[in-house]
């Protein structure tokens, strides 16, 4: 007997980290999710739709393309492993070689639509960006820094959400304001709406606090972070405060970092179950 519809699309984002706009694709371009509709004709997911949503995040995690994943779902088989990532990489690699603007800026948004904001950054952006910066060519600086560019000028425009938890974000050590808006990215596929800090003084915030207005801070780690730095703020974190950054392992070793903590965004939300995973509406 199939389960009843009573999930509305914003809370089946929450239950599976997957975007609304994500979601509507895969419906609309894939036919791979048949939601019941209320009579206002608003979307209402099962049991059943979260737990196919949950298997073509299974495919995907493996590098299985979007468009392959229908007929996985009816027959499953063997994949190569990260195949599609691998390709994603290498398009993207070539495009910003080339200088085709055009193109590299369309295949970042075919990708941003129809794939979660973590595993896209996390298979595909973060890689490709680490690629760009050990590129062994004379115009290697050219082609990294318009790639970089062009990634910031075609993702700040995707960050449209208007409702939901209210995060702020601080850039601590060295640290890019490409990692800031990646985080923003990554935020909004949590639902969640986010505001910049940049790499303001910590000691500065409890002098913003009721103006700022936030559900709660997530602090980014950079490098050249000491353990005086840790004790000079340790009191100027507010309660809902959360560290993020594959150097807080480092931090951490050091017992300098003693504060929630995880190497990105979705992972905060998973492990303490944070404020800014819990989506109204």
């Amino acid at each position: 007997m199939a389960s009843e519809p009573k999930y509305p699309i914003r809370e089946v984002s929450r239950l599976t980290g997957i975007n609304p706009v994500t979601l509507r694709a895969w419906q609309r371009r894939y036919g791979l999710l048949k939601p019941a509709r209320t009579d206002k004709g608003h979307r209402l997911y099962s049991e059943q739709d979260i737990a196919l949503i949950r298997q073509i995040l299974h495919w995907l995690e493996q590098g299985v393309s979007i468009g392959q994943v229908k007929g996985l779902l009816d027959n499953p088989a063997p994949v190569v492993d990260g195949s599609n990532w691998e390709q994603a990489r290498s398009r993207l690699l070539e495009s910003a070689c080339r200088l085709n603007i055009n193109r590299l800026e369309s295949e970042l948004l075919e990708l941003a639509s129809l794939y979660p904001a973590e595993l896209l950054l996390r298979r595909v952006i973060e890689p490709w960006l680490a690629a760009l910066g050990q590129l062994a060519r004379p115009d290697a600086l050219l082609i990294e820094h318009s790639a970089r560019a062009l990634l910031t000028r075609t993702f700040y425009p995707l960050l449209t959400i208007r409702s939901g938890p209210r995060l702020a974000l601080l850039r601590a050590g060295q640290l890019g304001e490409l990692h800031s808006l990646l985080a923003q990215f990554e935020l909004q596929g949590l639902e969640c709406r986010s505001l910049d800090l940049g790499a303001a003084d910590p000691a500065q915030l409890p002098l913003a606090a009721d103006r700022l207005q936030v559900d709660g801070l997530v602090v980014l780690l950079g490098a050249g972070l000491g353990q005086g730095w840790f004790v000079q703020h340790q009191a100027n974190w507010p309660s809902g405060c959360f560290f993020v950054g594959e150097l807080g392992l480092v931090y951490q070793q050091q017992g300098w970092l003693n504060r929630p903590f995880a190497v990105s965004v979705s992972e905060i939300a998973r492990k303490y179950d944070a404020t800014f995973g819990v989506v109204s509406n």
